[in-house]
């Protein structure tokens, strides 16, 4: 599973009761991503030598992995939602690029707007330059038109 991850979340659920886990859960297989509830020295056993090994100090505890296949935002921005509502979820570190990723460096992560959101506003920005040059050549033709209008009533009224 985390070879196919973008990004993983290491939280802990210490009494977290199903009330709460079942939407947690729900919300993750909406957005592509997986919460897997792991055994630490099993996970500890899978993380060695790979890009998460980094995370073998904080597998201590009740332990659940939230790991994103999709996008690397995801996992963090679902975490942070439900950590609001339950103060018993606590997120204990996150690996991003291969790099371990502190508490609060995964909040940051969660802040930042999801791939689509970014395409959008780089989208938006690229077909902003070409619609005000279009705009700027219409004006000239459109003020043209119009200061000849005003000679042509300036000169009906000396007439």
């Amino acid at each position: 599973m985390l070879s196919k991850a973008s990004s993983c979340v290491v939280i802990s659920y210490d009494g977290v009761n199903m009330e709460t886990f079942t939407p947690f859960r729900k919300d993750c297989a909406n957005e592509n991503v997986k919460l897997l509830v792991v055994k630490n020295t099993l996970a500890k056993i899978a993380v060695k030598g790979t890009d998460y090994e980094g995370i073998s100090p904080f597998l201590t505890g009740m332990t659940a992995l939230v790991i994103s296949l999709g996008d690397q935002v995801c996992g963090a921005k679902i975490v942070k939602k439900v950590a609001k509502k339950n103060e018993s979820i606590v997120v204990k570190c996150g690996v991003l690029d291969g790099k371990t990723l502190t508490a609060k460096e995964v909040e940051v992560l969660a802040d930042l707007p999801s791939k689509e959101e970014l395409q959008a506003k780089l989208l938006a920005t690229m077909l902003a330059v070409p619609q005000n040059f279009v705009r700027l050549l219409n004006a000239v033709p459109e003020t043209f038109v119009r200061l000849l209008g005003a000679y042509r009533d300036k000169l009906e009224n000396q007439a």
